[in-house]
């Protein structure tokens, strides 16, 4: 498979943003979902959703934090709440929250100090959140709150070669990780044990995803969006419209399509991505059962979605695996971008790893009560 991506001559068009005014864009949304959703609260000066019981939850439970760019909700805000996120910062659209925005979070989530249980904070592994989160985590700690941090990077398009030092791009597999991680600080499991959990799993996780069109930035009510040439799709395009691993034309069918994109999450062969611990590619030993998540980018309807789990199924049924649990919506999007992604979580052994596989399912089961996900 060819790992360069073409250079085509782009057009572009204009779109229309159904919003008041840019500048406020991010705050109108985030004002909507406490009205949705009466549990939550909303801190406009720092940006910040978080939940109303946020003060006394946080004296016997760990705390979660999520944080991103605007432009992909529902991450995080759509995902604080009983069982999930304690709270999430938001920057402007496509830009991390600053450094005092993550502190301000933090102090939230510790109203007495060192005296918490702590916080475990997460982000997708982008450069400007990690610098932000870095300097904001230093000046918690000097002040002396418990605090881990874990960035994540999920995005198998971007091989080892490429990625280099900083990593793999993150795109949705930050949210079935928290799903067990967030469930055990609901527990009143200790930071140290959440933490962990977090890592095992962002490091059992990868997703690929594929682009139809590419993203147009509300700057303005009406913008320039820049297309992809005719007849022509883009394999592993990044949250923000960065290059993909391959522009593919003609289009494939949607059966040799999910086919090639679950290639790239499951060919342990391919030592530049192949970052999912499976046994093997086909028919696997002790690790053939897996978690999929179906992310709509922005504009790809559940129908469409729904298709691509069957397809996905399906092809992964023919390789040996078996899907435990499967969800799907539009869960971190890149505003109306066109596309979707597939995110697989190997699911752990009976025993052997950090999780069994019957307590994973058991975090993954457990009911939340947040905006955005679906059980």
């Amino acid at each position: 498979m060819s790992t360069e991506t073409q250079t085509r001559t782009q057009t572009a068009k204009e779109t229309f943003h159904f919003i008041n005014d840019p500048a406020e864009a991010i705050n109108d949304a985030l004002t909507g979902l406490t009205c949705l959703q009466p549990t939550l609260s909303y801190n406009k000066e720092y940006k910040i959703v978080y939940r109303n019981d946020l003060p006394t939850f946080s004296e016997s439970h760990v705390t979660t934090i999520g944080f991103a760019g605007g432009g992909h909700e529902p991450m995080f805000g759509g995902f604080v709440g009983h069982n999930y996120l304690s709270a999430y910062v938001s920057g402007n659209v496509f830009a991390s929250p600053t450094a005092a925005q993550i502190f301000q979070a933090i102090k939230m989530c510790q109203p007495n100090g060192g005296k918490s249980m702590g916080t475990l904070i997460v982000c997708g592994n982008y450069t400007g959140d990690i610098l932000n989160a870095g300097l904001a985590i230093t000046r918690a700690q000097a002040a002396g709150y418990k605090v881990h941090f874990t960035p994540v990077g999920d995005d198998v398009a971007v091989g080892r070669k490429k990625g280099g030092k900083v990593g793999r791009r993150g795109l949705s597999g930050h949210l079935v990780a928290l799903k067990s991680a967030c469930a055990l600080a609901q527990r009143g499991e200790s930071l140290d044990r959440v933490a962990e959990v977090m890592e095992y799993i962002t490091a059992n996780v990868g997703t690929i995803g594929v682009a139809f069109d590419r993203v147009a930035l509300p700057n303005a009510t009406i913008t320039d969006l820049q297309t992809l040439p005719p007849a022509t799709i883009e394999l592993g395009m990044g949250a923000h419209g960065e290059p993909g691993l391959q522009q593919i034309s003609p289009i494939p069918s949607p059966e040799n399509l999910t086919s090639q994109m679950l290639d790239l999450l499951l060919d342990i062969s391919d030592t530049d991505r192949a970052f999912i611990p499976f046994s093997r590619a086909s028919h696997p030993t002790s690790d053939n059962e897996v978690v999929m998540l179906l992310n709509s980018l922005g504009s790809t309807s559940d129908e469409v979605l729904a298709r691509f789990a069957e397809l996905a199924i399906t092809e992964l049924e023919k390789r040996g695996f078996t899907v435990k649990r499967l969800t799907l919506g539009p869960l971190v999007t890149s505003l109306k971008m066109s596309g979707f992604g597939i995110t697989i979580w190997r699911l752990p052994p009976d025993s052997g790893e950090l999780v069994e596989r019957k307590l994973a399912l058991e975090l993954w089961d457990e009911p939340v009560d947040v905006v955005a996900w679906r059980q």
